[in-house]
């Protein structure tokens, strides 16, 4: 894997070092890779009229809702809004269902390293300077006469996880 990143003119960083931030992040934004892949998804969208999406999305090539051509929003990386396009609720005396269309999305997912957001840029660049510094995840802990040093493999510091947090996955 090539890294989308370079290391800054006179800096101590080495490509391996980058590569391994690289990864690191990825893993924080719950992708495989942060490189340019194309994406199709299917499944069904509820009552609230979004779809999540597995990857963050920078284009989409198409989508079809209940098997007809379609245009949605973006609204975030992870998100499409189709709900101007679906009936929420169908019939019913008390209240109605929700009516699930089904949908098919194309879209590209990724960046090249030309076209990487400078925040996730700048996190890949900090972890890999603090890696470089400490390695990423060992800690250090001392209460009275007992000290303990361990490590967790995908510790990243506030600093990178406020950089990555336009580009984190919505949970719920």
């Amino acid at each position: 894997m090539a890294s989308l990143v370079s290391p800054p003119a006179a800096s101590p960083l080495t490509s391996d070092q980058l590569a391994a931030s690289e990864a690191l992040i990825a893993a924080q934004l719950g992708v495989p890779t942060l490189e340019r892949t194309q994406e199709a998804e299917s499944g069904t969208v509820g009552s609230s009229g979004l779809i999540a999406l597995s990857r963050p999305a920078v284009s989409v090539q198409s989508l079809t809702l209940g098997g007809a051509p379609a245009a949605g929003i973006l609204r975030s990386p992870w998100t499409l809004d189709v709900s101007a396009l679906v009936r929420p609720y169908g019939g019913g005396t008390w209240g109605g269902t929700v009516i699930s269309t089904p949908y098919t999305v194309t879209y590209t997912a990724g960046w090249t390293a030309e076209d990487l957001p400078p925040g996730i840029r700048q996190a890949i660049l900090t972890a890999a300077e603090l890696g470089a510094a400490v390695p990423v995840g060992v800690r250090s802990e001392s209460m009275g006469p007992v000290s303990r040093t361990y490590s967790e493999a995908s510790t990243l510091s506030p600093d990178v996880l406020a950089l990555l947090r336009p580009w984190l996955p919505l949970r719920f």
